[in-house]
C-alpha cells in the first residue's frame, strides 16, 4: 500500500517525521496525533500551544495545537516526540465566560454558539428541540454543558478536521467497498460482554417549572431484551425533563450500552476505502469475517491511522473499532452475523404519576 504524503505544519515549520499515529473517535470531542521524527540542528522546535495542522495527500485531518514536546537523546540516536490536539481541546478543558450563564429559547446548537466565547465553532446536523432555559454551572466547560443536552437528544458530539464541535444524531455516510476476510482485512478481533448492559433502563428527571406530575415525576423506560434477565438501571436526566428528552435519553442509554459491550477491531492496509475516502468515524462500512461471526453493516466508532517509514515497519495501516449502527443512532439493514451482534431497538414508554 503506497505511503500517504503527510504534511505536518507547526508555527510555520514543516516537521520532518519518521512515524505518525492519529486517533479520531465519534464519541470523543478531541482528536489527537503523535509524531516521531528528527528536528534539524539549529531549528527552533514547535513548542507547546503552537498552532498546527496535519494533512494526508492534501486531506486535512487535524487543526489544533502542539500539546507536548519530548526530545529524547539515546545512546546512538536523537529524536523528538510531538503530540498534537484538536482546537476543540479548549472546549473540553476551559471554562465558559458568560455574563449571566443563562440562555433562553434556543436549541443545542444555539446554546453552544451562545457560550462559545473562544470561537471554536459549532456544527449540527438534524433537528433539535428548543430549550426554554439553560443555565451553566460555574466553571463548566463548553463540552460539559452540551454533552448532557446531546444525550437527551440521542445525539453525539465529536470534532471535525477543522477543529470544530459537531453534533449529529446518526451515521453520516457509507464507505465504498467494504471489509472482508482474506481480501483487505489484515487482522480482526471481537469482544462480547454483558458488562454495562441493563434491562430495563429507566430515566427519571424533573422540569424547572410547574407542579404537575409531568413536571415533578416523569419517567421513561426502555428494554434491552437481549440481556435475557432482569438488570434494572435508573439514570437521572441532566437538564429539562421534557417528554421528548426523556424518551430520547432512555433509548440512547440502551443503545449506547450495547455499543460499548459489543465491538469489533479490524486492521486494514492503508487509510482509505475503495473510493479513496479516509476511514472516518460515524460512517458505515459492510464487514464480512466469519471468524468473528460478523456479516453485516457496521458503524466506525473510532479509527487509529498509523504510518511508519522504516524498512521493517508495518507501513500504512488503519485500525477501526466497529459496532452495530444502532448504537450510534443508525438503523438495522439486516444481519447475517452471529447472535452476539444483536443490538436493541428500544421503544421508550413514558409515564408521569
Amino acid at each position: 500500500m503506497p505511503l500517504e504524503t503527510i504534511a505536518i505544519q507547526a508555527g510555520g515549520l514543516f516537521l520532518p517525521w519518521q512515524d505518525v499515529s492519529i486517533s479520531i473517535s465519534a464519541e470523543e470531542a478531541v482528536r489527537t496525533a503523535v509524531v516521531n521524527g528528527h528536528i534539524p540542528p539549529g531549528i527552533d522546535p514547535p513548542w507547546p500551544d503552537t498552532k498546527a495542522t496535519l494533512s494526508a495527500n492534501g486531506t486535512l485531518l487535524l487543526t489544533g495545537y502542539v500539546r507536548d514536546l519530548r526530545p529524547d537523546q539515546g545512546s546512538d540516536d536523537w529524536r523528538a516526540a510531538i503530540s498534537l490536539v484538536s482546537r476543540t481541546v479548549d472546549a473540553v478543558e476551559t471554562s465558559i465566560l458568560h455574563k449571566t450563564g443563562l440562555v433562553e429559547n434556543r436549541n443545542i446548537k444555539g446554546i453552544g454558539e451562545a457560550f462559545d466565547n473562544l470561537g471554536i465553532g459549532i456544527e449540527a446536523k438534524g433537528s433539535f428541540e428548543t430549550i426554554a432555559k439553560h443555565q451553566i454551572e460555574p466553571g463548566e466547560s463548553l463540552y460539559s454543558t452540551l454533552e448532557p443536552l446531546a444525550r437527551a437528544e440521542a445525539a453525539i458530539i465529536h470534532d471535525t478536521p477543522e477543529g470544530k464541535l459537531r453534533i449529529v444524531k446518526k451515521p453520516e455516510g457509507s464507505h465504498s467497498g467494504g471489509l472482508q476476510a482474506g481480501v483487505n482485512i489484515i487482522s480482526a478481533s471481537a469482544e462480547f460482554s454483558g458488562q454495562g448492559r441493563f434491562n430495563p433502563v429507566v430515566v427519571r428527571g424533573q422540569q424547572s417549572w410547574g407542579v404537575t406530575p409531568q413536571a415533578m415525576r416523569p419517567e421513561a423506560k426502555a428494554s434491552d431484551t437481549s440481556v435475557g434477565r432482569a438488570r434494572p438501571k435508573i439514570v437521572v436526566l441532566d437538564g429539562e425533563a421534557t417528554t421528548a428528552h426523556m424518551k430520547n435519553a432512555v433509548e440512547w442509554e440502551a443503545r449506547a450500552a450495547a455499543g460499548l459491550a459489543v465491538t469489533a477491531t479490524v486492521t486494514v492496509s492503508g487509510w482509505r476505502d475503495a473510493g479513496g475516502k479516509i476511514w472516518t468515524p460515524n460512517w458505515l462500512v459492510y464487514v464480512r469475517h466469519p471468524r468473528v461471526y460478523l456479516d453485516q453493516m457496521m458503524v466506525i466508532k473510532s479509527v487509529e491511522l498509523t504510518q511508519d517509514t522504516q524498512a521493517d515497519s508495518d507501513g500504512t495501516r488503519a485500525t477501526l473499532t466497529l459496532t452495530d449502527p444502532r448504537a450510534l443512532g443508525g438503523s438495522s439493514s439486516g444481519s447475517k452475523s452471529g447472535k452476539g451482534w444483536s443490538a436493541p431497538e428500544p421503544k421508550a414508554e413514558y409515564s408521569a404519576q
